[in-house]
């Protein structure tokens, strides 16, 4: 069993420090980053065990962005360590809403950019089958629509 353990990334250091000066728990931590406990644990240690090999682990511009957020590393300090994607992902983040960024604005909601992006890869027959079942009437918990449940309930008295 390999128990050599790889020297954490500076980034890691960087956000292991700031967890430490904000006083959070890495459990919370990681539930403000939208990550799993083992998951920051890994990232702030820099490896992970697999099948009792330490294997060496570097976050993703956008987790690493995330969790620097969460602990107020500044995106300058990114690029410090020469993380200058996740930097400017950083800044992305701490901008101040704009009018197509903000929730609930016409046509700029982050999941309906996502559902648009994902219809698009669908062939054209699955697509209108798709947008087909969305604009029906939401099933209740039985499965039917509400137009269909009423008229039972109708029926029944």
């Amino acid at each position: 069993m390999d128990t050599q353990t790889p020297k954490p990334p500076s980034e890691a250091a960087l956000i292991k420090e700031a967890l430490r000066r904000v006083r959070l728990s890495g459990r919370e931590a990681a539930r403000r980053a939208g990550l799993s406990e083992t998951r920051w644990r890994q990232i702030v240690n820099g490896y992970q065990d697999v099948g009792g090999v330490r294997i060496p682990v570097a976050a993703p511009d956008e987790t690493l962005a995330r969790m620097a957020q969460v602990v107020n590393v500044s995106a300058d300090q990114l690029r410090q360590v020469g993380r200058s994607i996740a930097a400017e992902l950083l800044d992305e983040l701490a901008a101040p809403p704009t009018a197509a960024s903000t929730p609930g604005a016409p046509d700029s909601n982050a999941q309906i950019e996502a559902i648009t992006a994902l219809l698009a890869t669908l062939s054209p027959e699955v697509r209108q089958e798709v947008l087909r079942r969305i604009s029906q009437p939401p099933a209740n918990e039985t499965g039917q629509t509400e137009s269909q449940d009423n008229s039972r309930r109708r029926k029944a008295s």
